[in-house]
């Protein structure tokens, strides 16, 4: 069953139709149209368990590199002893530096609702699978 669903797979990602998948692996296209369907819950499954474990990482990086980033436009607009900085350069610091507490704002603001929401999917589906199972 599972070396059946991996050809499945592969054959879906050549672009054949359940039909066509039916035809060339000789199985009743009922068969294919059960192992897509289990294929589109473990891709759903592997999916939500990569963003659980993946998004807050993700954003733990995020805010890091725009601090980094902060700091080098901070270091750019204060520095005097350099005659290659100009004043335009020191703007673009600036507008960077805007542009970055914009960006970390969104992303402090934003997480845990987005991490919230990531929760109450996550208990829809339990709930979900509960009732269907019954």
């Amino acid at each position: 069953m599972k070396e059946r669903r991996e050809d499945v797979l592969v054959l879906l990602t050549k672009g054949m139709k359940g039909h066509r998948i039916a035809k060339e692996l000789g199985i009743d296209a009922s068969t294919v149209s059960r192992d897509i369907q289990y294929l589109i819950s473990q891709s759903h499954n592997y999916l939500n368990s990569l963003a659980n474990e993946a998004l807050p990482f993700m954003y733990q990086t995020s805010i890091e590199g725009i601090r980094n980033v902060l700091k080098e436009c901070w270091n750019v607009y204060t520095i005097e002893s350099n005659k290659e900085i100009t004043w335009f350069h020191k703007l673009a610091a600036l507008k960077l530096a805007k542009e970055c507490n914009e960006a970390l704002f969104r992303l402090t603001s934003e997480g845990p609702s987005v991490m919230y929401v990531r929760l109450l999917e996550q208990r829809l589906e339990r709930i979900e699978t509960k009732r269907f199972n019954q």
